[in-house]
């Protein structure tokens, strides 16, 4: 039995990052999550306080109010990092939820040792989202105010 959708994301350099993808997901339908997943590298990604808060802040916006939890992994440890991963999604898969990823905020080895470890393992996740920005890196601002012409979210699983 299909319980709903265990969102996972990670803090990275940028709390936007984070939290406009989230926004986007939302805002377009893609999934309404019933449990969000922050993994935070510390001490090297500040931030988690504020992407708890913009979480619940959001959320709210779309009437939902999933539980955040944040889980903090020794900074450059990939290896950990992916293990606390690929736990995290067996035991929501286990509980009967859909894995949707962020890999939006992620450092870029985070990000492939977690997917590939997730391929390993079996779990395909239904949603894996990227919010690309033409034009550069993350903006500084919400969500709401980059031009929407500048901004496209991509589901790299399909949404199947």
């Amino acid at each position: 039995m299909r319980r709903g959708t265990a969102y996972i994301t990670f803090a990275g350099r940028s709390v936007w990052a984070l939290l406009n993808t989230y926004h986007a997901v939302l805002r377009e339908g893609r999934c309404l999550p019933d449990k969000v997943h922050i993994i935070a590298e510390t001490p090297c990604m500040p931030g988690t306080a504020a992407a708890t808060e913009g979480i619940g802040i959001i959320s709210r916006r779309y009437g939902i109010s999933p539980p955040v939890s944040v889980t903090s992994v020794p900074c450059g440890d990939f290896a950990g990092a992916t293990g606390t991963v690929l736990d995290l999604a067996r035991n929501r898969v286990a509980e009967g939820y859909e894995i949707a990823l962020d890999i939006t905020p992620g450092r870029k080895a985070l990000i492939v040792s977690a997917c590939l470890a997730l391929a390993d393992a079996g779990i395909a996740p239904a949603h894996i989202f990227y919010l690309g920005l033409q034009g550069g890196g993350p903006l500084p601002l919400p969500h709401p105010m980059i031009p929407l012409h500048l901004q496209t979210l991509h589901d790299l699983a399909g949404g199947a």
